[in-house]
């Protein structure tokens, strides 16, 4: 029997390990970065000497594990099948008989906590608290002797405190009901002694101010990063004190075991289909695309979006990678663009948005808004960012703030896996240093004149100082056109023509910005070659007026433009929703 128990969660252990890392392996890639863990015994004493801290350093440590590819659906599944196989273990103490209906009953929390596991807002903490929840049980449960009992589990409802917060609440009802069915006659007494242990402690934590909110010391609430979602921990709360009066109930009923294999497949089947299909799929695709864009791989960005996948901060992403491409000119408007958002949105306080924006900036040279918004969003991160500490890094470095630089770079040398990258931005801590690195050196032409001071408060300004300071900044020019573009301000778009074509800074007009001189001159056709527009652009504006005229009647004439014009600045220009994209 305890082979066959052994298999069932073996299996599952590979079953859970696989969804996730099939439907989730970049929502562990962002989660990973949620936090700065620094690998010091202050910090592990700041942690652990509160209660809740130890499951919260055993969380953080295991987290930082999620940048190597699969350990984040390794670990949780790990964790996972330790909460079936220890709830599993309790319900044998209570029933006295291994039974195949016991290993079912165990996985439906599992499965619960699995849904938990892909929300950005449960911490990981609370898995291990519900761990250390079911072996304190187990242990307990496990006793003879019910002075011996009372003895540990006093001791134990203090570990499990301590060690892992609010999660003794659950423990000592679930101590109050074993006992209660174990030994009926001494009901009283273990009510009594754990109560009073139990309400001593919360008094003690609000005294010492340990906590400042009651529901801290006795909710699932400190689980969880926002309230949203919390009461699906409360449900498995809830299920496992259920579940050990049901494992005194049935204690004498048989369960076949192909029942106990088929319920098990049928609940795990239906969760792997339906957990990722009722969350936001923009949600979900924002945390490839973070992957994508942490490590610039432009061209994934590229290939993996889809129209229907749309929303600003996507947009934003997306036009990062086309520009970096240098096809951002040529290609902006094949994508369902609304607007000069959908290239620069405005920071909405997420850190999400944040990481966005500095990157952005940053690509485009504006040094000083990059720093700016990778600033702001590491202060209003709860547990710091590792992703928003190395950019801080480097725009203090090009921006010659050395002593700052270095700040950043002694806290990132206590962590694992960035310790090597910041002693390496060490060797940058001098000027001479830096103009021998070409990515530091190209950003730090941007800070000629006035670009030092740029902020994102303007950002057309910036861009063309961008452009003034570094006639090579490509990039720049591409934005600044790209946004009078969207925004169909064409008078500015003639003014930067006439400042900057036929310059350094821009040598030839990509395929938008062509369709833009032909809207600027249409009663001019002359003047469209002479101005930088091809032969093939010239066709493509004589088809498109031709069916501006031939199909102006139809019923679904947007429709009909859409189809073979849809992906034209003049489409844009004549028929886009001027609402915006969500």
């Amino acid at each position: 029997m305890r082979k066959k128990s052994l298999i069932y969660w073996g299996i599952i252990f590979v079953l859970i390990g696989l969804f996730l890392q099939y439907q989730y392996a970049y929502f562990f890639f962002y989660q990973e970065q949620q936090q700065l863990f620094l690998l010091t015994k202050q910090y592990a004493w700041d942690t652990i000497l509160v209660p809740g801290g130890m499951a919260s350093y055993i969380a953080g440590f295991l987290q930082q594990f999620y940048l190597l590819t699969g350990f984040g659906a390794f670990l949780t599944s790990l964790l996972l099948i330790g909460v079936g196989w220890m709830g599993s273990n309790v319900l044998f103490c209570i029933s006295g008989k291994q039974k195949y209906w016991i290993n079912f009953i165990s996985l439906l929390p599992v499965i619960g906590l699995l849904v938990l596991h892909t929300s950005l807002s449960y911490r990981l903490a609370g898995t291990i608290a519900l761990l250390m929840c079911l072996i304190g049980w187990y242990v307990y449960l496990s006793l003879d002797s019910i002075r011996l009992r009372w003895l540990v589990g006093v001791l134990l409802l203090s570990v499990i405190y301590l060690w892992g917060g609010s999660v003794f609440s659950l423990f000592v009802l679930g101590l109050i009901i074993g006992d209660g069915i174990l030994n009926p006659k001494y009901r009283l007494w273990t009510t009594i002694i754990y109560l009073v242990s139990y309400f001593g402690w919360a008094i003690i934590s609000l005294f010492v101010h340990w906590t400042g909110d009651i529901k801290d010391v006795i909710l699932p609430d400190s689980y969880y990063e926002f309230a949203e979602g919390v009461n699906w921990l409360y449900y498995i709360w809830g299920f496992y004190l259920f579940s050990l009066l049901g494992g005194y109930w049935f204690r004498k009923k048989t369960f076949p075991l192909k029942w106990s294999i088929f319920l098990s497949a049928i609940s795990l089947g239906v969760s792997f289909y339906f957990i990722p299909r009722v969350q936001n799929k923009i949600q979900l695709y924002a945390y490839e695309r973070d992957w994508y864009l942490r490590n610039r791989q432009w061209e994934q960005i590229v290939k993996t979006f889809k129209n229907d996948l749309a929303s600003v901060q996507t947009l934003n992403v997306l036009n990062l990678a086309l520009a970096c491409r240098g096809e951002l000119g040529d290609k902006m408007f094949s994508y369902p663009q609304n607007g000069a958002k959908t290239l620069l949105a405005t920071w909405d306080n997420s850190l999400m948005s944040a990481l966005i924006c500095t990157d952005i900036c940053y690509q485009v040279g504006d040094i000083a808004s990059a720093q700016k918004f990778a600033f702001e969003g590491f202060v209003t991160s709860s547990n710091g960012n590792v992703r928003l500490l190395q950019r801080l890094v480097e725009t203090n470095i090009i921006c010659g703030s050395y002593q700052v630089a270095e700040k950043y770079i002694a806290l990132l040398e206590k962590t694992f896996f960035y310790k090597t990258w910041a002693s390496e931005q060490r060797t940058y801590l001098t000027d001479s240093a830096v103009i021998n690195y070409p990515e530091y050196a190209s950003r730090r032409l941007s800070l000629q004149g006035q670009g030092i001071f740029a902020v994102s408060s303007n950002f057309l300004q910036t861009l063309k100082q961008l452009i003034d300071n570094n006639p090579q900044n490509k990039l720049a020019l591409q934005y600044l056109s790209g946004f009078l573009l969207l925004n169909r301000n064409l008078v500015a778009f003639r003014e930067l023509y006439d400042t900057y074509y036929h310059t350094d800074a821009w040598s030839e007009l990509s395929l938008s910005q062509q369709q833009a001189v032909i809207a600027l001159e249409q009663d001019s056709p002359g003047n469209w070659a002479k101005m930088g527009v091809c032969l093939a652009t010239e066709q493509a504006y004589g088809s498109f007026a031709q069916d501006l005229a031939d199909k102006r009647g139809y019923i679904n004439f947007v429709e009909e433009m859409a189809k073979n014009h849809g992906n034209t600045y003049w489409f844009y220009l004549m028929f886009k929703d001027r609402g915006g994209v969500k």
